[in-house]
C-alpha cells in the first residue's frame, strides 16, 4: 500500500541459503535504470522450498526503501548478496597457489620450507583454496631461483584470496608461471584493493 517501502522477492539456491541472514549486505540493479544501485535489508527468510525441475530454492525477503518512487511493482531485481569482506588486507592471486618450480614432487615443496614450518597439513597446488589453509607461494630470491613462502589464507572471491598469516610484504612479487624452455618467470604483485594507501587493501566476496 505505501509504495515509499518495498519489498523484493529474493530466489534463493539451497546450496546458498546456508549463507544468508540478516547480517548480510544486499546491493541489486533493475533495467530500468541502468547504472544505479540500490541497497536492501532481509527482512525473512521463508521456509517453505520451492520446488521447479528438481531445482529447490528458498524466498528471502528483502526490504527497500523507495522514496523517489523508481522502484515499481513487478520489477526484475538482480541482487548481489555480500557474504564476507575485508578490509586492510593482502590479497594474493590465486594462480600463485597453483604455482610449482618445474619438476618439483609435493614432498620436495613441503622438504624446501624451514623444519619449523613443516608441522601440520599443507595444501598442495592442485587443492581447491578453501579459507582456513595453509598454502606455499613462490618469490624470486636473491639467487633469482624460486623460494618457498607459507602463508595461511582467508576468504576468496576466486581469482584472489585474503592473506592472514604470512612474511609477504604488499607489493612483494609472487611467481604465477614458469616457462619451461627459457625457465623465465611470469610474475604478479600482490595487491590491496583499489587506490588505497600503500600499507592496506581490502577484498570482498560476493
Amino acid at each position: 500500500n505505501d509504495l515509499t517501502q518495498m519489498q523484493v522477492i529474493a530466489n534463493i539456491d539451497e546450496a546458498d541459503i546456508g549463507a544468508i541472514g540478516p547480517q548480510n549486505r544486499i546491493r541489486f540493479t533493475v533495467d530500468a535504470y541502468p547504472g544505479r544501485t540500490f541497497e536492501g535489508k532481509i527482512n525473512q527468510v521463508r521456509l517453505n522450498p520451492q520446488n521447479v525441475q528438481n531445482v529447490i530454492t528458498y524466498n528471502v525477503v528483502i526490504d527497500v526503501s523507495n522514496p523517489d518512487l523508481k522502484l515499481k511493482p513487478g520489477m526484475t531485481a538482480n541482487l548481489t548478496f555480500f557474504i564476507a569482506e575485508r578490509n586492510g588486507v593482502i590479497r594474493i592471486p590465486n594462480a600463485a597457489f597453483r604455482f610449482t618450480p618445474q619438476g618439483m614432487t609435493p614432498r620436495q615443496v613441503r622438504e624446501s620450507l624451514p623444519e619449523s614450518e613443516r608441522r601440520g597439513e599443507i595444501a598442495s597446488a592442485n587443492d581447491p583454496v578453501l579459507e582456513g589453509q595453509r598454502r606455499v607461494v613462490w618469490i624470486q630470491g636473491a639467487d633469482r631461483k624460486p623460494q618457498p613462502c607459507l602463508i595461511s589464507i582467508g576468504i576468496t572471491d576466486g581469482s584472489m584470496t585474503e592473506m592472514t598469516e604470512g612474511n609477504l610484504a604488499e607489493g612483494e612479487t609472487v611467481i604465477v608461471g614458469q616457462s619451461v624452455a627459457g625457465q623465465s618467470q611470469n610474475n604478479q604483485r600482490a595487491p590491496g584493493f583499489g587506490n588505497v594507501p600503500r600499507g592496506a587493501g581490502g577484498m570482498r566476496i560476493r
